[in-house]
Formats: structure tokens, C-alpha cells, sequence
């Protein structure tokens, strides 16, 4: 199963998303991450900035297990769960699933209108740099994978076709 995650965090936004995307890459072996934007806070009771993405991984795990794995990222992030204020309070990891389909596609684009996803698609938007490991992301949507034999070490591929590798790679399936 193909699933679509959106990713955001407005406390130490580069840092947390990094360490997210370095958390989810190493539980899955790889995702496919679009380009990181600096968004306004919506719904949110807040001043700060934003850095929101989309990312997708590919996963056997049921939906309920997936979520309850995402959850488990924000927490050693930092963000309490049990907070009944969570959805309106600042964050240091927001991690929701907001498609996921059998076969690939990229029709969920078009069908999701939140502001803050729209965003991460337009060229306009301010980009937002972050770092994994001793690699800055540019501001192009990126496959990273995961190799823990190789000394835990992380490949981004930025070119033009990362997403079409990515999809054609058969190791990242968990």
C-alpha cells in the first residue's frame, strides 16, 4: 500500500523535520519526500512559522498500524498525545496519513485542497532547507533510502527522475 503522510512541525521546524524524515526513512528503508515550504499556521492558536511537506512510503502495515507508528515518531519528538489541546497548539511533529491507495498514482494531488498541502506544490512557496545527516536538501523533492549495512548512512537522490527510481526500487518495501 501506498501511503501519503503530510509532515509538519512549528517548534524548531528544521530540526524536528529532519528528525522525523530520518525516523520514518529508518523504520520503512526509503520515502519519497516533496519539496519542505514555510507555511502560515492554520486552525493552529499560533505565531510560529511552519515547515509542512508531503512524503510517501510504501507499507504492508493496516492503516491503524501505520498510524499508531506515526504516532509513536511525534512522541519521541516531543509532542504530547494526550493533550486534548493538541490539534491547536504548537508542535514539534504532525504526522497524518491523508491518502493511500493500492497502485500508485499521483490523482491525490488534485483531490486534496488544504492550503498547506497546496502549498508545498507551488513554485512560489518559500522553501524551507533542512539537513539530514551532513546533507542539505535543496529545495527538489527527493527518495531517500535507509542503508543500515552500509554504517547507517542515508542517500538522497534529488535528479528529476528520483521519483520514478524510487517507485522502480524493490528494497524499500517493508
Amino acid at each position: 500500500m501506498y501511503y501519503v503522510i503530510s509532515i509538519g512541525s512549528n517548534i524548531q521546524p528544521e530540526q524536528h523535520v529532519a528528525a522525523a524524515v530520518s525516523a520514518l526513512t529508518k523504520i520503512f528503508g526509503s520515502i519519497y519526500i516533496y519539496q519542505r515550504v514555510y507555511t502560515q499556521a492554520e486552525l493552529v492558536e499560533s505565531n510560529h512559522v511552519f515547515i509542512n511537506s508531503v512524503l510517501v512510503l510504501r507499507s504492508v502495515l493496516p492503516a491503524a498500524q501505520l498510524k499508531a507508528e506515526l504516532c509513536r515518531v511525534e512522541e519521541l519528538l516531543g509532542r504530547d498525545r494526550s493533550d486534548p489541546r493538541r490539534s491547536v497548539k504548537d508542535r514539534s511533529c504532525d504526522l497524518d496519513i491523508i491518502w493511500h491507495q493500492q497502485v500508485w498514482s499521483e490523482v491525490w494531488q488534485t483531490e486534496l485542497t488544504e492550503s498547506y498541502i497546496q502549498q508545498v506544490f507551488d513554485p512560489a512557496s518559500k522553501q524551507a532547507p533542512i539537513q539530514l545527516g551532513c546533507q542539505l536538501f535543496s529545495e527538489r523533492p527527493a527518495a531517500i533510502y535507509f542503508q543500515a549495512e552500509a554504517g547507517d548512512k542515508f542517500i538522497i537522490d534529488q535528479k528529476p527522475d528520483a521519483l520514478i527510481n524510487w517507485l522502480e526500487a524493490g528494497f524499500f518495501c517493508n
